[in-house]
């Protein structure tokens, strides 16, 4: 009987060990996993908590997110907080940190053009995503016209697309005119192509608007459609590409008109007799059509709206006065009707180059950023999103945050 007893208490011991091991090694696994789902909430939250550190003043102004530092400054970031985290935590040792934010450069197309149209999409649902259309003229006509110059060499050289090819523009004005069927896809909301165009013309000022009285240039659309480091000279290379448009569009009309065709004809025949008459209705129906594009320029300078195709209605300028070259100021036709002066540039936009536009926001918000806030600011020194790597207790941690 006592050896039953003898029996029954060892193997009792046994399983109670067994238990008591197990018990043990649950307890310790529990632990190890409770430490690691800590740490992981701690990495990812100081992760977070460096990303919350972006340039205030750009995404106030222009609603993207821009995180400036090198690798090692958000290394020791990202230390500081996970320390701070950890501090009560004696078993966690941290072998290594690495963060790095070169896959998130804020020099990459890419990145910001998904920044702009994530922006542009929120403002569209809350009902804010088109530019406002209220007395351009006026709100220019107070201001003192200026020809500001970027004359700084070490801001002109790091813009960043300097090293970005680009065709001229009045090139992109003459396929423009090419490709008039295009024209209803310029205005068609909720395009890529439409969200861009209109951020440009929300957040920088033009010839017609000014957004803010901050900004260096004055002729920021015109910027990034010309490219020039001149108000003036960007002026100039909007002014010969919405000619260069206009002027083909303009002499299809005097062709396709019988009484300006005719008109036309009648004058060649008295100027030239005979054979050399067809050839100089080409050479007056050119005159013509270059003097009405000249006078369109003007009026949607002045705030007046010009047609796509014209009519009679719409056509301001007669053929004495395109001859003569005397047309004594800006003429206005009978009927004020078509597209503003912000919408040609939205058709301009339209068919310019998508990186050439989106480098040169980054342009703009380099210069605007350095003349307002930060003397500075570099665009090549800040980035949109960072990847962190960490070896804690043995265990790889790895995160992608990105705004």
């Amino acid at each position: 009987m006592n050896s039953k007893r003898g029996s029954s208490a060892v193997f009792l011991m046994v399983i109670l060990a067994a238990l008591i091991s197990i018990t043990l090694s649950l307890i310790y696994g529990i632990r190890e996993e409770c430490v690691k789902s800590r740490t992981d909430g701690i990495m990812s939250l100081a992760g977070d908590s460096v990303m919350s550190e972006y340039n205030y003043h750009i995404q106030e102004e222009y609603g993207l997110f821009f995180l400036k530092g090198n690798d090692r400054q958000m290394e020791e970031k990202l230390m500081e907080f996970v320390k701070y985290s950890i501090n009560d935590m004696r078993a966690v040792k941290v072998e290594s940190i690495n963060v790095s934010g070169s896959r998130f450069s804020a020099a990459n197309i890419d990145l910001i053009k998904d920044q702009i149209l994530e922006y542009m999409e929120l403002a569209s649902a809350e009902g804010r995503s088109d530019v406002r259309r209220s007395d351009t003229e006026k709100e220019r006509s107070d201001e003192i016209s200026e020809n500001r110059i970027l004359k700084h060499g070490p801001t002109a050289v790091s813009l960043p697309s300097a090293a970005i090819p680009d065709k001229s523009l009045t090139s992109t004005a003459e396929s423009a005119a090419d490709n008039i069927k295009e024209i209803k896809n310029v205005f068609k909301k909720g395009t890529d192509t439409y969200m861009i165009n209109q951020y440009i013309l929300k957040h920088f000022n033009n010839k017609n608007k000014t957004i803010s009285h901050q900004h260096f240039f004055r002729n920021e659309a015109e910027y990034i459609l010309g490219g020039e480091l001149s108000d003036g000279k960007n002026e100039k290379r909007v002014d010969m590409a919405l000619k260069a448009m206009r002027f083909p569009l303009n002499l299809a009309h005097i062709y396709s008109d019988p009484e300006k065709r005719a008109e036309t004809f009648a004058l060649a025949e008295v100027m030239t007799p005979g054979a050399a008459a067809p050839a100089t209705q080409a050479a007056l129906a050119a005159t013509w059509a270059y003097a009405e594009s000249d006078n369109d320029v003007e009026l949607l300078w002045q705030g007046y709206k010009v047609p796509v195709n014209k009519d009679k209605t719409t056509w301001a300028i007669n053929l004495d006065n395109a001859v003569e070259g005397l047309t004594g100021g800006t003429i206005k036709p009978d009927a004020n009707k078509g597209y503003d002066y912000n919408q040609y540039l939205q058709i301009l936009l339209f068919f310019k180059d998508e990186n050439v536009k989106i480098s040169r926001i980054l342009d703009l918000i380099q210069i605007n950023t350095r003349m307002i806030y930060d003397g500075d600011f570099l665009i090549n020194e800040h980035s949109v999103g960072i990847t962190i790597e960490a070896e804690v207790n043995g265990t790889y941690y790895g995160y992608e945050k990105k705004y």
